[in-house]
Protein backbone atom coordinates (compact mmCIF):
# COMPACT_ATOMS: atom_id res chain seq x y z
CA UNK A 1 0.00 0.00 0.00
CA UNK A 2 2.84 2.39 0.77
CA UNK A 3 4.14 1.98 -2.78
CA UNK A 4 0.73 2.93 -4.16
CA UNK A 5 0.55 5.99 -1.91
CA UNK A 6 4.09 7.06 -2.89
CA UNK A 7 3.30 6.64 -6.57
CA UNK A 8 0.22 8.81 -6.20
CA UNK A 9 2.34 11.52 -4.58
CA UNK A 10 4.85 11.31 -7.44
CA UNK A 11 2.12 11.47 -10.09
CA UNK A 12 0.43 14.49 -8.50
CA UNK A 13 2.69 17.17 -10.12
CA UNK A 14 2.25 15.55 -13.54
CA UNK A 15 -1.53 15.48 -13.14
CA UNK A 16 -1.54 19.09 -11.97
CA UNK A 17 0.56 20.13 -14.99
CA UNK A 18 -1.78 18.33 -17.41
CA UNK A 19 -4.81 19.93 -15.76
CA UNK A 20 -3.19 23.37 -15.99
CA UNK A 21 -2.42 22.91 -19.69
CA UNK A 22 -5.99 21.75 -20.34
CA UNK A 23 -7.41 24.80 -18.54
CA UNK A 24 -5.16 27.18 -20.51
CA UNK A 25 -6.18 25.60 -23.82
CA UNK A 26 -9.88 25.80 -22.95
CA UNK A 27 -9.59 29.43 -21.86
CA UNK A 28 -7.66 30.32 -25.01
CA UNK A 29 -10.27 28.93 -27.42
CA UNK A 30 -13.39 30.08 -25.54
CA UNK A 31 -13.62 33.48 -27.34
CA UNK A 32 -14.25 31.56 -30.56
CA UNK A 33 -17.43 29.96 -29.23
CA UNK A 34 -19.06 32.21 -26.61
CA UNK A 35 -21.06 35.46 -27.02
CA UNK A 36 -19.53 38.84 -26.28
CA UNK A 37 -21.17 39.34 -22.90
CA UNK A 38 -19.97 35.94 -21.67
CA UNK A 39 -16.51 36.89 -22.90
CA UNK A 40 -16.76 40.17 -20.97
CA UNK A 41 -17.73 38.21 -17.85
CA UNK A 42 -14.82 35.81 -18.32
CA UNK A 43 -12.39 38.71 -18.72
CA UNK A 44 -13.65 40.26 -15.52
CA UNK A 45 -13.28 36.92 -13.73
CA UNK A 46 -9.62 36.85 -14.76
CA UNK A 47 -9.08 40.40 -13.51
CA UNK A 48 -10.85 39.98 -10.17
CA UNK A 49 -9.25 36.56 -9.79
CA UNK A 50 -5.86 38.26 -10.05
CA UNK A 51 -6.99 40.83 -7.50
CA UNK A 52 -8.19 38.10 -5.11
CA UNK A 53 -4.95 36.15 -5.47
CA UNK A 54 -2.92 39.27 -4.75
CA UNK A 55 -5.10 40.07 -1.74
CA UNK A 56 -4.55 36.56 -0.40
CA UNK A 57 -0.79 37.15 -0.11
CA UNK A 58 -1.65 39.29 2.90
CA UNK A 59 -4.87 37.63 4.06
CA UNK A 60 -4.80 33.85 3.67
CA UNK A 61 -1.09 33.18 3.26
CA UNK A 62 0.29 35.96 5.44
CA UNK A 63 -2.40 35.77 8.11
CA UNK A 64 -3.06 39.52 8.08
CA UNK A 65 -6.74 40.44 7.57
CA UNK A 66 -7.28 43.60 5.54
CA UNK A 67 -10.28 45.70 4.61
CA UNK A 68 -8.30 48.24 2.62
CA UNK A 69 -7.27 46.48 -0.56
CA UNK A 70 -9.68 48.48 -2.68
CA UNK A 71 -7.16 51.31 -2.30
CA UNK A 72 -4.54 49.33 -4.25
CA UNK A 73 -7.03 48.25 -6.91
CA UNK A 74 -8.34 51.79 -7.28
CA UNK A 75 -4.95 53.46 -7.50
CA UNK A 76 -3.98 51.15 -10.37
CA UNK A 77 -7.20 52.02 -12.16
CA UNK A 78 -6.70 55.76 -11.65
CA UNK A 79 -3.09 55.62 -12.87
CA UNK A 80 -4.30 53.94 -16.07
CA UNK A 81 -7.13 56.46 -16.47
CA UNK A 82 -5.05 59.59 -15.87
CA UNK A 83 -2.09 58.43 -17.98
CA UNK A 84 -4.31 57.35 -20.86
CA UNK A 85 -6.62 60.37 -21.04
CA UNK A 86 -4.11 63.14 -20.26
CA UNK A 87 -0.75 61.92 -21.55
CA UNK A 88 0.69 60.07 -24.52
CA UNK A 89 2.67 57.60 -22.45
CA UNK A 90 3.15 54.11 -23.94
CA UNK A 91 1.52 51.19 -22.20
CA UNK A 92 4.84 49.96 -20.79
CA UNK A 93 5.30 53.26 -18.94
CA UNK A 94 1.70 53.18 -17.65
CA UNK A 95 2.23 49.61 -16.44
CA UNK A 96 5.40 50.57 -14.56
CA UNK A 97 3.67 53.57 -12.99
CA UNK A 98 0.73 51.46 -11.82
CA UNK A 99 3.00 48.80 -10.32
CA UNK A 100 5.11 51.47 -8.63
CA UNK A 101 2.06 53.24 -7.21
CA UNK A 102 0.66 49.97 -5.83
CA UNK A 103 4.03 49.03 -4.34
CA UNK A 104 4.55 52.41 -2.66
CA UNK A 105 1.02 52.43 -1.26
CA UNK A 106 1.54 48.86 -0.06
CA UNK A 107 4.70 49.91 1.77
CA UNK A 108 2.79 52.74 3.42
CA UNK A 109 0.07 50.34 4.53
CA UNK A 110 2.68 47.88 5.79
CA UNK A 111 4.53 50.51 7.81
CA UNK A 112 1.32 51.73 9.42
CA UNK A 113 0.35 48.16 10.27
CA UNK A 114 3.60 47.00 11.83
CA UNK A 115 2.11 46.71 15.31
CA UNK A 116 -1.56 46.14 14.52
CA UNK A 117 -3.07 42.67 14.82
CA UNK A 118 -6.51 41.11 14.41
CA UNK A 119 -9.47 43.45 14.54
CA UNK A 120 -7.17 46.46 14.95
CA UNK A 121 -5.45 45.56 11.69
CA UNK A 122 -8.83 45.40 9.97
CA UNK A 123 -9.82 48.80 11.31
CA UNK A 124 -6.49 50.43 10.46
CA UNK A 125 -6.46 49.15 6.86
CA UNK A 126 -10.08 50.28 6.50
CA UNK A 127 -9.18 53.75 7.80
CA UNK A 128 -6.22 54.06 5.41
CA UNK A 129 -8.34 52.97 2.46
CA UNK A 130 -11.04 55.48 3.38
CA UNK A 131 -8.36 58.18 3.45
CA UNK A 132 -7.37 57.24 -0.11
CA UNK A 133 -11.04 57.24 -1.10
CA UNK A 134 -11.46 60.72 0.39
CA UNK A 135 -8.49 62.04 -1.58
CA UNK A 136 -9.84 60.62 -4.83
CA UNK A 137 -13.26 62.10 -4.11
CA UNK A 138 -11.95 65.58 -3.26
CA UNK A 139 -9.21 66.03 -5.88
CA UNK A 140 -11.68 66.85 -8.63
CA UNK A 141 -9.10 68.40 -10.95
CA UNK A 142 -7.04 65.20 -10.96
CA UNK A 143 -9.54 62.38 -10.49
CA UNK A 144 -12.82 63.90 -11.66
CA UNK A 145 -14.31 63.58 -8.19
CA UNK A 146 -17.62 61.75 -8.00
CA UNK A 147 -17.89 61.65 -11.81
CA UNK A 148 -14.62 59.82 -12.18
CA UNK A 149 -12.74 59.53 -15.48
CA UNK A 150 -14.27 58.10 -18.64
CA UNK A 151 -13.24 57.63 -22.28
CA UNK A 152 -10.34 55.34 -21.40
CA UNK A 153 -9.21 53.82 -24.69
CA UNK A 154 -7.03 50.80 -25.45
CA UNK A 155 -5.07 52.54 -28.20
CA UNK A 156 -1.82 52.33 -26.22
CA UNK A 157 -2.11 48.57 -25.71
CA UNK A 158 0.02 46.28 -27.92
CA UNK A 159 -3.12 44.45 -29.17
CA UNK A 160 -6.02 45.33 -31.51
CA UNK A 161 -8.90 47.24 -29.93
CA UNK A 162 -11.42 44.40 -29.70
CA UNK A 163 -12.86 42.41 -26.80
CA UNK A 164 -11.40 39.02 -27.87
CA UNK A 165 -7.95 40.59 -28.31
CA UNK A 166 -8.17 42.27 -24.93
CA UNK A 167 -9.31 38.98 -23.36
CA UNK A 168 -6.25 37.16 -24.71
CA UNK A 169 -4.04 40.03 -23.58
CA UNK A 170 -5.58 39.91 -20.09
CA UNK A 171 -5.18 36.15 -19.99
CA UNK A 172 -1.44 36.45 -20.71
CA UNK A 173 -0.91 39.24 -18.16
CA UNK A 174 -2.89 37.42 -15.46
CA UNK A 175 -1.12 34.15 -16.18
CA UNK A 176 2.33 35.75 -15.92
CA UNK A 177 1.31 37.61 -12.76
CA UNK A 178 -0.03 34.49 -11.04
CA UNK A 179 3.12 32.59 -12.02
CA UNK A 180 5.25 35.42 -10.61
CA UNK A 181 3.34 35.39 -7.32
CA UNK A 182 3.65 31.60 -7.08
CA UNK A 183 7.42 31.86 -7.69
CA UNK A 184 7.83 34.53 -5.02
CA UNK A 185 5.80 32.54 -2.50
CA UNK A 186 7.97 29.48 -3.15
CA UNK A 187 11.10 31.52 -2.45
CA UNK A 188 12.60 32.07 1.04
CA UNK A 189 10.88 35.47 1.19
CA UNK A 190 7.52 33.90 0.41
CA UNK A 191 8.05 31.16 2.96
CA UNK A 192 8.80 33.80 5.58
CA UNK A 193 5.54 35.58 4.69
CA UNK A 194 3.63 32.32 5.16
CA UNK A 195 5.52 31.83 8.41
CA UNK A 196 3.86 35.03 9.66
CA UNK A 197 0.55 33.20 9.56
CA UNK A 198 1.87 30.07 11.25
CA UNK A 199 3.64 31.80 14.16
CA UNK A 200 5.14 35.28 14.22
CA UNK A 201 6.86 34.65 17.54
CA UNK A 202 8.54 31.48 16.29
CA UNK A 203 9.59 33.28 13.11
CA UNK A 204 11.10 36.12 15.14
CA UNK A 205 12.86 33.64 17.43
CA UNK A 206 14.65 32.10 14.43
CA UNK A 207 16.10 35.50 13.50
CA UNK A 208 13.64 36.75 10.88
CA UNK A 209 12.72 40.44 10.88
CA UNK A 210 8.96 40.05 11.20
CA UNK A 211 8.17 43.70 10.50
CA UNK A 212 10.16 43.68 7.25
CA UNK A 213 8.24 40.70 5.90
CA UNK A 214 4.92 42.26 6.85
CA UNK A 215 5.85 45.30 4.75
CA UNK A 216 7.06 43.11 1.88
CA UNK A 217 3.76 41.19 1.91
CA UNK A 218 1.74 44.40 1.64
CA UNK A 219 4.06 45.75 -1.08
CA UNK A 220 3.71 42.60 -3.22
CA UNK A 221 -0.02 42.48 -2.68
CA UNK A 222 -0.37 46.16 -3.49
CA UNK A 223 1.61 45.89 -6.73
CA UNK A 224 -0.43 43.03 -8.20
CA UNK A 225 -3.70 44.49 -6.93
CA UNK A 226 -2.87 47.73 -8.74
CA UNK A 227 -2.16 45.72 -11.89
CA UNK A 228 -5.64 44.19 -11.61
CA UNK A 229 -7.10 47.69 -11.26
CA UNK A 230 -5.26 48.82 -14.39
CA UNK A 231 -6.68 45.91 -16.39
CA UNK A 232 -10.17 46.63 -15.07
CA UNK A 233 -9.95 50.28 -16.12
CA UNK A 234 -9.06 49.30 -19.69
CA UNK A 235 -11.87 46.73 -19.74
CA UNK A 236 -14.62 49.06 -18.49
CA UNK A 237 -13.31 52.24 -20.12
CA UNK A 238 -13.92 54.32 -17.00
CA UNK A 239 -13.00 54.61 -13.33
CA UNK A 240 -14.70 56.25 -10.35
CA UNK A 241 -14.30 56.41 -6.56
CA UNK A 242 -16.45 53.26 -6.33
CA UNK A 243 -13.24 51.35 -7.09
CA UNK A 244 -11.93 52.52 -3.72
CA UNK A 245 -14.89 51.73 -1.49
CA UNK A 246 -15.11 49.38 1.46
CA UNK A 247 -17.55 47.15 -0.44
CA UNK A 248 -14.88 46.08 -2.94
CA UNK A 249 -12.47 45.24 -0.11
CA UNK A 250 -15.15 43.15 1.59
CA UNK A 251 -16.03 41.44 -1.69
CA UNK A 252 -12.48 40.34 -2.37
CA UNK A 253 -12.30 38.93 1.15
CA UNK A 254 -15.42 36.91 0.39
CA UNK A 255 -13.70 35.58 -2.75
CA UNK A 256 -10.79 34.33 -0.65
CA UNK A 257 -12.91 32.75 2.07
CA UNK A 258 -15.30 31.08 -0.35
CA UNK A 259 -12.59 29.58 -2.55
CA UNK A 260 -10.24 28.65 0.30
CA UNK A 261 -7.88 31.26 1.74
CA UNK A 262 -5.29 28.67 2.78
CA UNK A 263 -4.77 27.69 -0.85
CA UNK A 264 -2.93 29.71 -3.46
CA UNK A 265 -5.64 29.52 -6.14
CA UNK A 266 -8.57 29.37 -3.73
CA UNK A 267 -9.41 33.10 -4.05
CA UNK A 268 -9.32 32.83 -7.86
CA UNK A 269 -11.89 30.05 -7.69
CA UNK A 270 -13.98 32.08 -5.26
CA UNK A 271 -14.00 35.06 -7.63
CA UNK A 272 -15.15 32.85 -10.51
CA UNK A 273 -17.94 31.28 -8.45
CA UNK A 274 -19.27 34.59 -7.10
CA UNK A 275 -19.21 36.40 -10.45
CA UNK A 276 -20.91 33.49 -12.22
CA UNK A 277 -23.56 33.32 -9.50
CA UNK A 278 -24.14 37.08 -9.75
CA UNK A 279 -24.67 36.83 -13.50
CA UNK A 280 -26.67 33.65 -13.85
CA UNK A 281 -28.82 33.96 -10.72
CA UNK A 282 -29.66 37.61 -11.50
CA UNK A 283 -31.08 36.50 -14.86
CA UNK A 284 -33.72 34.42 -13.07
CA UNK A 285 -34.58 36.49 -10.00
CA UNK A 286 -34.27 40.02 -8.67
CA UNK A 287 -33.39 38.58 -5.27
CA UNK A 288 -30.03 37.26 -6.41
CA UNK A 289 -28.29 39.01 -3.51
CA UNK A 290 -30.34 36.84 -1.14
CA UNK A 291 -29.12 33.73 -2.94
CA UNK A 292 -25.54 34.93 -2.65
CA UNK A 293 -26.09 35.60 1.06
CA UNK A 294 -27.34 32.04 1.57
CA UNK A 295 -24.27 30.70 -0.23
CA UNK A 296 -21.98 32.75 2.05
CA UNK A 297 -23.80 31.55 5.18
CA UNK A 298 -23.59 27.91 4.09
CA UNK A 299 -19.90 28.36 3.35
CA UNK A 300 -19.28 29.83 6.81
CA UNK A 301 -21.21 27.02 8.50
CA UNK A 302 -20.12 23.96 6.55
CA UNK A 303 -17.05 24.91 4.49
CA UNK A 304 -14.93 27.15 6.69
CA UNK A 305 -11.84 26.09 4.73
CA UNK A 306 -13.53 27.01 1.43
CA UNK A 307 -14.32 25.05 -1.70
CA UNK A 308 -10.76 23.85 -2.25
CA UNK A 309 -10.50 22.82 1.38
CA UNK A 310 -13.68 20.75 1.06
CA UNK A 311 -12.40 19.12 -2.14
CA UNK A 312 -9.08 18.35 -0.45
CA UNK A 313 -10.89 16.68 2.45
CA UNK A 314 -12.96 14.55 0.12
CA UNK A 315 -9.85 13.54 -1.81
CA UNK A 316 -8.00 12.60 1.38
CA UNK A 317 -10.99 10.64 2.64
CA UNK A 318 -11.17 8.72 -0.62
CA UNK A 319 -7.42 8.12 -0.51
CA UNK A 320 -7.56 6.72 3.01
CA UNK A 321 -10.17 4.16 1.97
CA UNK A 322 -7.90 2.98 -0.84
CA UNK A 323 -4.21 3.40 -0.17
CA UNK A 324 -3.02 4.39 3.28
CA UNK A 325 0.07 6.58 3.79
CA UNK A 326 3.24 4.90 5.05
CA UNK A 327 3.79 4.63 8.79
CA UNK A 328 6.61 7.20 8.84
CA UNK A 329 4.40 9.90 7.26
CA UNK A 330 1.49 10.85 9.52
CA UNK A 331 -1.81 11.58 7.82
CA UNK A 332 -2.11 14.87 9.73
CA UNK A 333 0.75 16.27 7.69
CA UNK A 334 -1.37 16.07 4.55
CA UNK A 335 -3.93 18.43 6.08
CA UNK A 336 -1.50 21.33 5.78
CA UNK A 337 -1.52 23.06 2.35
CA UNK A 338 1.81 22.58 0.51
CA UNK A 339 3.12 26.15 0.91
CA UNK A 340 2.24 26.32 4.60
CA UNK A 341 3.78 22.88 5.18
CA UNK A 342 7.15 24.10 3.90
CA UNK A 343 6.93 27.19 6.11
CA UNK A 344 6.20 25.08 9.19
CA UNK A 345 9.07 22.72 8.40
CA UNK A 346 11.51 25.61 7.96
CA UNK A 347 10.41 27.30 11.18
CA UNK A 348 10.91 24.07 13.13
CA UNK A 349 14.49 23.59 11.92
Amino acid sequence: MSRTWTASRVDRPAKAALLLVAIIVVLAVLPLFIPSFSLFLLTRILILGLFATAFNIVFGLGGMPSLGHAAFFGIGAYVAAIATTRTDLPFAAVLVLALAAGTVLGIVFGLFNLRARGIYLLLLTLALAQAVYGLAFQQVALTGGDNGISDITRESLPVPDSLPSYYWFTMVVVGLSVAAMWTVLRSPVGMAIIGLRESESRLAATGYRVGLYRVIAFALSGAFSALAGLLDAFLLGSVSPSKLTFLLSAEVMVFAILGGAAYFLGPFLGAAVVLCLEFYVSTYTDRWTTVLGIVYVLTALFMRDGLLGRLARLRRRRGRTGAAPPADSPADEIDIPPLAAVAVQESQT
